[in-house]
């Protein structure tokens, strides 16, 4: 039976406790608040309990969309299963990372718990030692696209179960926003198959991030030497992701640095039908360009944060600012930004076959020492972009630079849930942990997007387990149904229960 429930905004959920201040519990005496008094421990043995209770959603998750047997049947890395099977250990280490886990050894805090056993249906969950002993069993590329062609299924079925509402305005009027960055992951293992030293001379891996902008979902992560650009698979990795992306958006925008001014990677944009905006490399040809563009054609250039900074409400007192009276003190170097303008030209990259536009920004900066002396000279940043003549020079240019947000994806990828954690020697078996990691990363925010209020989409890692995993939870089986008891003192009760409930339609 279908179920409809209504996607209710929950007000209070970055806005401070939800109870009225007028039922709020006062002290019935003076004095502290919290008066610590004497606590006696005892042990319960009436069923299991977990403070993983909010796995209940994950599990919900996994067993609608078929994860499991998904993974059973595109991974074929065991000759026997004795007892466990590929889905058994992906799955068992996606949950470990959901959870809290940041290494293999955390695997034993899921193992150990006879309530988290219950509640993904488990007789024994696998041992850390044997989760390492699964990674090394991925010998070649062609198994972890395996795996990643299967996440890429299951993220395009959660796609397609999104509210009628959001899926009719991503075909209608969303794009979706590709962003392309790297991340120089530093190795202190000298054993590590496939790293190399990066361009600053750190023994490292340089992984290739593709994320969705807005949601932050991960669209693909390609592991690479640390000797290799970043861009270096993006345009492999772009022939394989836009394609999908535009059967559920209606059109995609492909965002990057510099570093991905390459002509493949145009191009494959191109091919693909898609759109780019991508950071422009100021080389001797086009700085000549730009300095030829007439003054008559530069238009006048603030920056978001300034317009959105004049929208809001004037601040009186403000803080005075201490780093630039330091800098003054001390003498040092400071370089002001004083005014932008902003022009377009036509322009066609070396190895595409028809012109793109060329955004032009202009900055005259401002230099001064401790002394006083006073400079100007100008700086020129580009922005080499195919979309259509409806987006202004200044549109354009704000895109491109919101991209910056996908280092929070970066950094939350690695600090939230431990996704470059590289626990193993083999380069395949970095790669595969890199691809559960994304299946991890990508579960709450598919659990955020179908089930949750809207903001959860954007929290970070740590607030996200607070609310929606750490739960005291106990796990009974009462004839034949297994039930999970959430404390009623949880704040978000109420929003875990209608999540499992949306989850179930």
């Amino acid at each position: 039976m279908k179920v409809s429930i209504a996607f209710e905004r929950a007000s209070h959920v970055n806005s401070g406790t939800s109870v009225d201040s007028e039922e709020l519990p006062w002290p019935e005496t003076a004095g502290r608040v919290m008066r610590h008094p004497l606590l006696h421990l005892e042990s319960d043995g009436r069923g299991e309990i977990t403070h993983y209770g909010g796995l209940v959603l994950a599990q919900q998750f996994v067993r609608r969309f078929g994860v499991a047997q998904r993974l059973d049947g595109a991974l074929k890395l065991f000759k026997r299963h004795a007892p466990y099977h590929e889905s058994d250990h992906v799955l068992a280490l996606t949950y470990t990372l959901y959870a809290d886990g940041a290494c293999l050894e955390d695997q034993a805090a899921l193992q150990g718990s006879e309530a988290v056993c219950r509640l993904v249906g488990a007789c024994r969950i696998p041992d850390p030692t044997t989760a390492g002993d699964f990674l090394r069993r991925f010998k070649t590329a062609d198994e972890v696209e395996q795996l990643s062609g299967v996440i890429d299924e299951v993220q395009e079925a959660a796609w397609s179960s999104l509210p009628r509402g959001a899926r009719r305005h991503r075909r209608k009027r969303g794009f979706a926003l590709v962003d392309l960055d790297g991340h120089i992951k530093p190795l202190y293992g000298e054993q590590k198959e496939g790293a190399d030293f990066s361009y600053d001379g750190r023994w490292s891996y340089q992984p290739l991030v593709v994320s969705l902008g807005g949601s932050g979902e991960c669209l693909r992560v390609v592991n690479q030497p640390g000797s290799a650009r970043s861009s270096e698979a993006a345009a492999g990795a772009l022939r394989e992701v836009l394609p999908r992306v535009k059967r559920h958006f209606r059109n995609a925008i492909v965002r990057g640095d510099t570093d991905f001014d390459r002509s493949d990677v145009l191009q494959a944009v191109i091919d693909s039908g898609a759109y780019f905006a991508i950071g422009g490399r100021v080389y001797a040809n086009r700085a000549a360009l730009a300095q030829a563009i007439p003054e008559k054609d530069w238009e006048p250039f603030i920056p978001r944060a300034q317009r959105c900074q004049s929208k809001g409400p004037e601040r009186h007192g403000r803080t005075p600012n201490y780093r630039e009276e330091k800098a003054d003190e001390r003498g040092f170097r400071r370089l002001r930004t004083i005014e932008q303008w902003v022009a377009e030209i036509s322009y066609q990259p070396p190895g595409l076959d028809s012109p793109c536009r060329m955004i032009v920004r202009r900055i005259r900066i401002e230099e001064k020492d401790g002394q006083g002396a006073l400079f100007e000279y100008f700086r020129y940043r580009l922005v080499l972009s195919s979309l259509p003549r409806s987006y202004t020079p200044r549109e354009i240019v704000d895109l491109t630079y919101q991209r910056c947000d996908q280092e929070n994806v970066i950094e939350q990828f690695g600090e939230g849930i431990a996704g470059w954690r590289m626990p193993v020697a083999e380069f395949q078996g970095n790669s595969a942990w890199l691809q559960i990691a994304r299946l991890a990363w990508n579960l709450g925010k598919w659990i955020a997007e179908l089930a949750l209020p809207a903001e959860v989409v954007r929290w970070e890692w740590k607030r996200f387990r607070r609310h929606f995993v750490y739960v005291a939870a106990k796990v009974l089986k009462k004839g034949r149904r297994l039930i999970v008891q959430l404390t009623d003192s949880h704040r978000y009760l109420p929003e875990i229960l209608t999540a499992h409930a949306r989850l179930q339609v």
